[in-house]
This record gives C-alpha cells, structure tokens and sequence, in this order.
C-alpha cells in the first residue's frame, strides 16, 4: 500500500454552516489538497496552536502527549488516514514499532500530529480520489460531498433546492440515496 505524507496548511470556519470548520491538509508539494470538516472546537484548538497562544503548553492534549512521551520513551507515532465510510475519514494513530494502532477522529488526529510534529499519511488511491488542486486558500474551499455527514449532507440539500442550484441537489440526492442502499435509512 502506497502512502502520501500530508502537512497541515490551515484552518478556517465554514461560514454557511454554523459550528463547522475545515481543516486543510497538501501533499508536500503542495500539488494537491485534502479537506476534513472538524467542529468548531476544533477550530478554536487550531487557533490556540497556529496563534502560539502561551496557554497551548498547558491545555490537555498537550499534557497528555507529554504522559505519552515521558512513559513510552524513543516510541514513533504517525497519523495514519486510511478509509473514508459515511462521510468520516477512517484515521489511526500507528504506532510504526510495535505494529499497533489506534482509531481516532481525524480532526483529532490532525491536531496531535500539528502539535507534536508527528507525520500524517495518507494512502494514496484515497488521496487521488479525495484531494483537489492545491489552491491558496481564498474565500471558497471545495469540499467532496463524501466527506459530509448525513445532517450536513441534508442540509446542503435544502440549500440547493432554496437557492434553485439543481445540479448540485441532484448530486447530493445520488449521495444520500448511495448511503441509504448501502448501510439503510438513518
């Protein structure tokens, strides 16, 4: 299985959705770019880090990489994003030494490797199918409507239909529908 190193490149607030923010991630390169929706927690996470916030040292995900580090000695640790079902990115914290993993929420993920400088992969089949050109973040960021959540996805299909964006609605429909024949209604 081959993989592609991603690096964290921002994050920024959903501005038509309330409590949502992206978070963007390229190849090295910077030749393509892989968007995962996180909460608004989150975002304000990344802020504290990305602003350099003095307090950062001291919140808990810091403290607990320190726990980790301190008890687990010269252990590697990567960020390992390997499937995406429903909406969700399907992440690992990999453990490279001793062959173990541990799932976690991609944002979350993100955030622990932003801030103990770990490594995120991303296996690249997923990344052809998911990532977009690398554009400098401007007010617009293209998201795959397989990344939203069902809510999200409904959501974004009212809109749609409320601003007459037919196309789009249909192509959220054909979304929705695909995840109803697969896993049933929700």
């Amino acid at each position: 299985m081959s993989m592609v190193r991603l690096v964290f490149d921002s994050v920024s607030e959903v501005t038509s959705s309330e409590g949502m923010g992206i978070l963007l991630l390229t190849d090295e390169g910077h030749t393509r770019m892989l968007s995962i929706i996180c909460d608004e927690a989150t975002v304000y996470q990344f802020r504290l880090r990305v602003g350099e916030a003095e307090v950062a040292s001291r919140l808990a995900p810091e403290v607990l990489w320190q726990v980790i580090t301190r008890n687990l000695g010269e252990m590697r640790f990567q960020v390992v994003i390997n499937d995406l079902v429903d909406g969700q990115y399907k992440t690992l914290l990999y453990m490279p030494d001793i062959l173990q993993a541990i799932p976690i929420r991609a944002s979350d993920g993100v955030l622990i490797a932003y801030l103990a400088k770990l490594p995120i992969f991303i296996e690249e089949r997923l990344m052809d199918r998911q990532s977009v050109p690398f554009l400098k973040p401007t007010e617009a960021v293209p998201v795959p409507v397989n990344i939203l959540s069902n809510d999200m996805l409904r959501q974004a299909l009212q809109r749609a239909v409320n601003d007459e964006e037919f196309e789009k609605a249909s192509e959220i429909r054909d979304e929705l529908r695909r995840r109803e024949r697969k896993n049933g209604p929700r």
